[in-house]
């Protein structure tokens, strides 16, 4: 190719040019056909005789790393037929992967411990601990006790390959499939709906404080038939979500976490299904936090002569307690926030340069 005969060349006619343009789309999305290669020009006239029916390469094509071999049309990597994304994240050295695994089973255990330390409390005082809003504590924690597992199932012998990786050894992305394991479902779901709960229940616990404050000193049970709603909401929500992220199948696998979650690979649908529900538990959450701190601060200094000391004494010690954990139960939320939105603000650039290492 080009022909050769009598000492002139074969031009390849205009046919052929465009039979090469199939198998070389991504030549064309990527970085454009040069001028002297475009079909239109003078180079590949019109109506000339094609000869050349069939074109064999004497050599196989193969991926290069980080795609490997697949025939599981959907691990493909975009434009690259045959070719899929390594399980392990391409992103992250080997040496970071281990950091952050050790850094997961470490602050997971220590979760887990502290969560069932606490509803072990609650469980030996269950008749005097299951009051509102004190109660609120016990779901919470159930929350993180039951997502701290779901995090630390990877640690089992060979769970994290069989969560994140496909059985072609592609990353798993855009889940539930056909053909593959629940694994990776099983644990989005519990991470995913305990993390979700856990928050709404941040909310409700303020808003319980924020109401009970209000009516120190008072005969009034302001939450009486509304604990029920509470329920509903913080149990209803994360299941609603949960449902309608396996519905659209935006579930994917990431070697480096050791879980599944959502958004991994399509960031728009982690802003509306992480960033969005998180930020308005930290703007609703805050507001009821700031405001119940504020009433007992109120009800201290402008009413010091209804109170007597043992009642001054509690509430500086309550507002002692809910400083403390209201601090930290919005830090974790506020550092869950942040991490989510770190990804999403920078996900489009690592995307881009790791399709131009690629390619």
């Amino acid at each position: 190719m080009p022909k050769c005969e009598d000492g002139q060349v074969e031009l390849p006619s205009q046919t052929l040019c465009q039979a090469t343009r199939a198998p070389c789309t991504i030549v064309e999305r990527e970085r454009g056909w040069p001028d002297f290669l475009k079909c239109t020009t003078d180079r590949f006239p019109e109506g000339c005789p094609n000869e050349v029916q069939n074109i064999k390469f004497n050599s196989s094509g193969q991926c290069e790393a980080p795609l490997v071999r697949t025939d599981n049309p959907k691990s493909w990597y975009e434009d690259v037929e045959g070719c899929g994304i390594q399980c392990q994240n391409p992103l992250f050295t080997e040496k970071e992967h281990r950091e952050m695994h050790v850094y997961i089973a470490a602050f997971s255990s220590v979760t887990i411990f502290c969560t069932f330390f606490t509803l072990a409390t609650f469980v030996a005082d269950w008749r005097n601990s299951n009051r509102y809003p004190a109660v609120i504590l016990f779901y919470v924690n159930a929350c993180f006790f039951v997502g701290s597992i779901g995090w630390l199932a990877q640690f089992m012998d060979g769970a994290r390959d069989e969560i994140v990786c496909r059985a072609d050894g592609t990353m798993r992305l855009g889940e539930p499939t056909s053909n593959e394991t629940l694994s990776c479902v099983i644990i989005f779901v519990i991470v995913y709906y305990s993390l979700m709960s856990g928050v709404i229940w941040f909310v409700m616990l303020t808003y319980a404080w924020h109401t009970s404050f209000k009516a120190l000193g008072t005969t009034y049970q302001p939450l009486v038939g509304k604990t029920s709603y509470f329920h509903l909401i913080t149990w209803s929500i994360p299941f609603v979500l949960t449902v309608a992220i396996l519905a659209v199948a935006q579930v994917d696998g990431d070697s480096v976490s050791g879980i599944c979650f959502v958004g991994y690979k399509n960031y728009r649908y982690r802003a509306g299904f992480v960033l969005a529900p998180i930020g308005l538990v930290l703007i609703v959450g805050g507001y009821f936090l700031i405001r119940g701190v504020m009433t007992l601060f109120s009800i201290k200094s402008n009413h010091p002569g209804l109170l007597s000391e043992k009642a001054a004494s509690k509430i500086n010690e309550t507002m002692l307690r809910l400083g403390i954990f209201g601090f930290l139960a919005f830090g974790f939320v506020f550092i869950t926030f942040g991490c989510h939105f770190y990804d999403f603000f920078n996900q489009a650039e690592w995307e881009r340069s790791f399709r131009e290492y690629v390619l």
